[in-house]
């Protein structure tokens, strides 16, 4: 072997080490999510939590196919990785119910905090985990992106309604409530033109809660000042669920009813035939 060849070998094998030291050959991973979030405070990272079941087919080859490759492996120094079995772990059990985790492999995306930055479902090879990564971090309607611009424009009733329907979806309805009830409070006028949507939603998240008679005083209180908005059919039939819930049988008959003689080709009649079948 030349000189110049031995050289050529020498520098590429210490081009091979300090790449492997500065990416590691394998995900670091932490098992606390206290360890977690102390090291995510450095750098306000967020959180890549892996939460897994022994018995998960897919969980492993996730395992073997995307924590596993160098790629997202680079991503150490930008985030956080936490793994956690949802059915030993302490803190797997926690954010299992916590979040109510219902499928695996999910990878929660989490704050600094340990709060819900958003969340990616089922097996992902590399290249869609970090696209998918990419996509929810960039995203301005991702729950993290919403309550961080909800936290610098507060007055905005348009991004903290978009912020209460996320909230909803993801059945954090304690949060969703609050925010609905806040965008009624600050416009009475309806200058935004939310307050219809609003009232609906706040009633859901109330019927969501078993808050049973709030929410219907609350579609009564939609179908009173807002009897022209879209949202007032489905209000209708929420409120004969509702009765129906109550043991109110003949009101609940009566209202989903009516609600079909307003709206026969309502999206929803469907069910409300199926409602009126089951009293």
């Amino acid at each position: 072997m030349t000189k110049a060849l031995r050289l050529l070998c020498l520098g590429l094998a210490v081009g091979s080490v300090l790449q492997a030291c500065s990416t590691g050959k394998s995900i670091s991973w932490t098992r606390t999510l206290d360890e977690a979030k102390n090291n995510a405070a450095t750098g306000n990272r967020l959180i890549i939590t892996d939460m897994y079941a022994d018995w998960c087919g897919w969980c492993k080859k996730m395992d073997a196919e995307t924590w596993s490759t160098a790629q997202v492996i680079q991503q150490q120094g930008k985030y956080v990785f936490l793994k956690l079995n949802a059915e030993k772990d302490p803190d797997g059990i926690a954010l299992r119910k916590q979040f109510r985790i219902t499928s695996f492999p999910t990878v929660m995306i989490l704050n600094p905090d340990g709060s819900e930055f958003d969340r990616l479902e089922g097996y992902l090879p590399s290249q869609k985990f970090l696209r998918a990564l990419n996509e929810v971090v960039s995203d301005p309607d991702s729950l993290g992106n919403l309550k961080i611009a909800e936290a610098r424009d507060s007055r905005n009733l348009e991004l903290r309604s978009r912020l209460a329907r996320t909230l909803f979806e993801k059945s954090y309805f304690s949060e969703s409530r609050a925010r609905f009830e806040q965008i009624v409070v600050q416009d009475p006028d309806n200058k935004s033109g939310l307050k219809p949507n609003a009232l609906f939603y706040l009633a859901l998240c109330q019927a969501s809660q078993k808050d049973w008679e709030q929410a219907l005083s609350t579609i009564d209180r939609l179908r009173a000042e807002y009897p022209a908005s879209e949202k007032v059919g489905e209000a209708s039939l929420l409120s004969g669920e509702i009765l129906m819930n109550l043991g109110h049988r003949e009101q609940a008959r009566a209202r989903i009813q009516q609600f079909l003689k307003s709206y026969p080709t309502h999206r929803l009649a469907p069910d409300a035939r199926r409602m009126l079948a089951e009293l």
